[in-house]
């Protein structure tokens, strides 16, 4: 295959020449960086497509032909024959956890666990690497993959480990697995404790608790695990947006701790350390109305913390997860084992109603509200809170419904009459797809996952990764959203299937109208901040299963490079 994006350094004059038909009387100032012969997405509905660009300093200064763009060509311009490579604007996560992520990098990782045995087996190599005291952290294991679907037991947990203390959280971060020694440190025997609003703590009939922790109750254990230093922390972060950058990802709409904005982000940036812009939503445990309030006033008062780092909101929750059979429905789970009741569950502040309040007084504040629904009854229940904001400022703070994923018909117009963004992550769907049709009835999985439905009735949908939850790779959620096939191969929900340049906008213009930056990103044109990617392949034109193997040759952020493929 012929590479697509040859750093051809062309001399000035003979380009200069090409284009001497087309040379005004009056040159432009010339540009720092031409790129020629280039095949451009722009992401701009007035010129959606191109064959140069022109950067100067931080910005784009011209988008459109050959013969113009060689006119801001001077002696010092670097000159680049793109060779029909495709371009895109820098793309956008619209929702990930930078922090969780870079801690999962210094962790023990079970995604790639493909059965019970291979999960001990990797968590004994791990804890072979720690002292006898250490706690033994990570997982975003899947057991749904597996030959037998049963996570192991706490006794297998403490003789993988040597008896350290163990607490191994699901891929989706709403449910953990502990070992023995880690549940008697958190005082979790057949005799207590009660499971605290929000949560739940799994038990066999006789009350024995059988490992498995949900929600809210994660925190009696999570609690007691030591914290990483700041130091730590950044370095991984370091690592963290490496990863990104290499997927051609520029700007995230990330959900932090205030510590891990404050002492970790802002630093780096401050530092000239952070090739990333991050819109931050504050995601702490928080209680009581006066925490909140606390945390809406540093929110405020920290809108802009570093040139790269801004505060633009806060993140609630309603429910759990499909995985977990937490995310709170209007009927039973078809496949609970222990509870054929389940209809999931409200976290205890969407249950008690506090989060309404909670919302409209940061609305009150222009601070955006982004708020987890994953089932059906949490989702019509956040857009009936989303309605009681006033219309004028759901229209300034731009609410948001982060997941989104199983909707009733009737709830999916809602999201653009109410000007509320369906910010969704297209791998879950490729993910959840393998056993949802195990935990939802046929009528109910055909408005799960939405995209075509949301998009055709007008509403603005933003992609995201989540990760950790899963990969950060765009281009594996682009191939998801296109092709609607689960991670086994299988197709799930055709009918709200994307087209992919519907796909790429959900990365670019929707992810960034939701992170409050669509005037100055994710857009090629001229006054928009030079962001943009550069592909080994043509992601429009190739065939849609192949769309999962697209890399990336280089990523620009304000005009620098921020990777380059060897």
């Amino acid at each position: 295959m012929q590479r697509p994006w040859t750093l051809v350094l062309l001399s000035a004059a003979a380009t200069i020449a090409t284009a001497a038909v087309a040379q005004p009387e009056h040159r432009p100032p010339p540009a720092d960086t031409v790129i020629l012969n280039a095949k451009v997405w722009t992401a701009n509905p007035r010129t959606p497509s191109a064959e140069a660009i022109t950067v100067r300093g931080e910005h784009f200064v011209y988008v459109g032909d050959n013969a113009t763009a060689s006119l801001f060509i001077g002696d010092d311009t670097t000159v680049i024959d793109a060779g029909g490579a495709r371009i895109l604007p820098g793309l956008t996560d619209a929702h990930i956890h930078l922090g969780n992520a870079a801690e999962l990098l210094g962790s023990l990782s079970l995604r790639d666990a493909t059965s019970r045995e291979d999960f001990l087996a990797r968590l004994r190599d791990h804890a072979n690497t720690l002292g006898p005291d250490e706690w033994v952290i990570g997982g975003r294991w899947s057991a749904e993959s597996w030959p037998d679907t049963r996570h192991p037991t706490p006794e297998e947990i403490d003789e993988a480990t040597g008896g350290r203390r163990a607490a191994l959280v699901r891929m989706d971060g709403h449910m953990l697995i502990a070992g023995r020694a880690a549940l008697l440190a958190a005082g979790i025997t057949r005799d207590g404790p009660e499971d605290p609003p929000g949560g739940r703590i799994g038990r066999t009939p006789d009350g024995e608790p059988y490992g498995a922790i949900y929600e809210e109750a994660m925190a009696l254990i999570r609690d007691l695990i030591p914290q990483r230093s700041d130091e730590s922390l950044r370095a991984l972060m370091l690592r963290a947006q490496r990863e990104l950058n290499a997927y051609g990802v520029t700007q995230v709409g990330a959900i932090e701790t205030r510590r891990t904005l404050e002492r970790v982000l802002a630093p780096m940036d401050d530092d000239g350390e952070l090739t990333l812009r991050v819109h931050a939503s504050v995601s702490e445990q928080l209680a009581e109305p006066l925490e909140w309030q606390a945390m809406f006033r540093w929110c405020f008062e920290n809108r802009q913390m570093s040139p790269n780092v801004r505060v633009i909101g806060f993140k609630g929750y309603m429910d759990g997860s499909l995985g977990a059979r937490t995310a709170w429905q209007f009927e039973p789970y078809l496949d609970d084992p222990h509870d054929h009741d389940n209809a999931g569950m409200p976290l205890s502040l969407a249950e008690r109603g506090d989060l309404m309040h909670i919302i409209l007084g940061g609305a009150q504040m222009s601070l955006q509200p982004i708020v987890h629904a994953i089932g059906e009854r949490a989702n019509a229940t956040i857009l009936d809170w989303f309605a009681n904001i006033p219309a004028s400022t759901r229209q300034r703070v731009r609410p948001r419904v982060e997941h989104a994923q199983h909707v009733r018909a009737q709830d999916l117009p809602r999201f653009a009459e109410l000007g509320v963004i369906a910010s969704m992550q297209p791998l879950h769907k490729a993910d959840d797809g393998r056993y949802a049709a195990q935990r939802l009835s046929e009528e109910r999985l055909q408005t799960s996952y939405a995209f075509r439905t949301l998009i055709d009735t007008g509403a603005v949908l933003a992609f995201g990764s989540d990760w950790p939850v899963v990969s950060p790779n765009p281009f594996l959620g682009i191939h998801a959203a296109v092709t609607s096939r689960t991670l086994d191969g299988e197709i799930f929900v055709p009918e709200q299937a994307i087209t992919v340049e519907e796909a790429l906008r959900a990365y670019t213009r929707g992810a960034s109208f939701a992170v409050h930056y669509n005037h100055e990103t994710a857009t090629i044109a001229p006054g928009f901040f030079a962001d943009y990617v550069v592909l080994d392949r043509d992601v429009l034109e190739i065939p849609h299963d192949e769309i999962k193997n697209v890399r990336v040759v280089k990523t620009v952020l304000a005009g620098q490079t921020v990777h380059e493929a060897p």
